[in-house]
């Protein structure tokens, strides 16, 4: 008896993942993962067996010099550097990747003559691929194969359930479907994809490229209530052609988490994302709808599992900075992330203006990249409106505190986005990293208002010092003066600013003529005004320890956001 399309599925997307030992990333493994129309390779001088493990972007800084060039990586991606710059860095650099990959290539002799000199290979990217789109997908590939390689070499061997890999999924479904397959999540962001196909549609090449699919065709879908359907129901969906969107006839299916939830009597399913599969050139095979259904059940268990593998990781990370409270086993968590125990490590936060959830996780993703593609071995996470990254095995904290300032000018001329950076002391192992995050927050709890955007504790100290002397002063009223709030009392009834000429008064040190000019008011009439204000308060600022007090006391007042701003003094 021949087994159910669905059966079938579960069985292929086992026997296509590990047999036996599993290789190390190569160049070819590379190439093949993708469509010869999105990653071509042109030059291979030593091969397709050439191992690689990590990628990163490279920029014009890193090319000109600017920055120095980190830690060395497998593949490099240009992004926005002219091709010229690319085969001159090519030839003088002495920090070459074992494959370049650069949009539209194919046509560069050049490019490829100082591929083959400097002895890299050379792969051409499609010119509309998304770069963070192809990014993301390398790193899936080598982070998948780094995993498997741990297991298999640790004796675990496969997944009982037989359904950890979405991209051998995306091969099975296509092969018995006869079609061409994408898996998106809930905001149709590609998950994987099976292999091209000289049939694929406009939407299939769109959405592989990492680009959004035609605004048209998305209203159009939820018209005819695709899209609701997708969310409500797992039955597989017939979805015609769509010529003027470029869109050919295609099947819908619902991946989805099933789970019994207390506020229904039934069965609540929570939509994870869509099954897509194309008709390509001729129609799909009998029995695909049985498929679908089979690969949306095996989907699930591989979404979830990332999903919930992802946000155990995410905790865990969280706690390694000392959040979520509860202890954390630095030595499975450092193996686990592939991450070295001993430093030095360096630990950089971010501090922005207000931003929205949303906003704070863009920006945390945005920092992830960057700071990945500096180092390939940094953990980046957000920890209620701040975003740390920690830098394991760093070089120094010179390069770190450059690195902190490129990605704030970065963030402050590509955003609306004021940011600032703290970047705590080198520490020796990794059980340090809750103490170098506490550092880094003492300094961003200083007011901000230094010409630099990044700066450290030592570097800041006077400022972070007075900060928390001010705190504990604003949290105890034992320790409030009620003589300045005399003065407040008076400048509210009478419209005048006592507070803000005793401010500048101090400020100077006393130096009348000094506070004047600051204040434009003439000498005398700022002497008036100090002597008045000592009345007020019954204090005299010729006693050390007054002046001391007095100053500390309109300090906390001029910090606190109940204070109305003052900004033009009057008598």
């Amino acid at each position: 008896m021949q087994a159910a399309p669905a059966i079938i599925a579960e069985q292929k997307s086992a026997d296509n993942r590990i047999s036996g030992t599993t290789p190390a990333t190569t160049i070819g493994t590379l190439i093949t993962s993708f469509d010869s129309s999105i990653i071509e390779l042109l030059v291979s001088p030593g091969g397709p067996d050439v191992e690689i493990r990590s990628m990163t972007l490279l920029e014009d800084s890193d090319i000109d010099g600017t920055e120095s060039p980190g830690a060395l990586s497998d593949v490099y991606l240009p992004v926005g550097v002219p091709i010229d710059s690319v085969i001159k860095w090519l030839v003088a650099s002495e920090h070459k990747p074992k494959l370049m990959l650069v949009k539209n290539a194919v046509n560069e002799s050049a490019l490829r003559a100082a591929a083959e000199k400097s002895g890299i290979a050379l792969a051409s990217v499609h010119p509309q691929a998304s770069s963070g789109h192809i990014y993301s997908l390398i790193q899936q590939l080598l982070i998948k194969n780094t995993y498997r390689r741990r297991a298999t070499a640790q004796g675990s061997g496969l997944d009982p359930t037989g359904d950890s890999d979405l991209f051998a999924l995306s091969e099975t479904v296509a092969e018995l479907t006869g079609g061409l397959v994408t898996i998106n999540d809930n905001a149709q962001h590609i998950l994987a994809h099976s292999t091209g196909h000289e049939n694929e549609d406009e939407l299939h090449q769109r959405s592989v490229l990492g680009r959004e699919w035609p605004s048209g065709y998305s209203e159009w879908l939820q018209k005819r209530g695709t899209f609701e359907h997708l969310r409500r129901s797992d039955e597989v969906i017939d979805i015609p052609a769509a010529p003027e969107f470029g869109a050919a006839h295609r099947l819908a299916v619902s991946i989805r988490r099933r789970g019994t939830s207390i506020a229904t009597s039934g069965v609540h399913q929570q939509h994870l994302g869509t099954i897509w599969v194309q008709t390509a050139g001729t129609p799909l095979h009998d029995g695909s709808d049985e498929v679908l259904r089979g690969a949306a059940e095996v989907a699930s268990r591989i979404v979830i599992r990332i999903l919930d593998a992802s946000r155990r990781e995410s905790a865990q990370i969280q706690r390694l900075f000392g959040a979520l409270g509860g202890g954390v086993d630095i030595t499975s968590l450092a193996d686990s992330l592939s991450l070295s125990l001993d430093g030095p490590a360096a630990v950089v936060g971010f501090a922005t203006t207000e931003q929205t959830p949303a906003e704070l996780r863009r920006m945390t993703n945005s920092l992830r990249l960057h700071a990945s593609a500096f180092r390939r071995d940094a953990v980046t996470t957000a920890i209620v409106d701040r975003i740390y990254v920690l830098f394991p095995l760093a070089e120094g904290e010179s390069l770190i505190s450059d690195w902190a300032s490129d990605t704030v000018h970065y963030l402050e001329s590509s955003t609306d986005i004021v940011a600032r950076a703290a970047v705590a002391v080198m520490i020796p192992r990794l059980s340090g990293v809750p103490e170098a995050r506490r550092e880094v927050d003492r300094v961003l709890d200083a007011p901000g208002d230094t010409p630099s955007r990044v700066t450290t504790l030592a570097a800041s100290r006077t400022a972070v010092l007075l900060g928390e002397i001010l705190d504990l002063i604003g949290d105890n009223d034992r320790l409030r003066d009620p003589r300045v709030d005399r003065l407040l009392s008076y400048d509210d009834k009478n419209s005048s600013d006592m507070q803000f000429t005793l401010t500048s008064y101090l400020a100077a040190f006393g130096d009348v003529k000094k506070a004047a000019a600051l204040l434009k008011v003439h000498p005398n009439t700022l002497r008036y005004r100090v002597r008045r204000a000592e009345q007020i308060m019954g204090i005299s600022l010729d006693e050390p320890d007054t002046r001391l007090l007095t100053e500390l006391q309109l300090a906390l007042v001029s910090r606190e956001p109940s204070e109305p701003e003052r900004l033009t003094p009057t008598l």
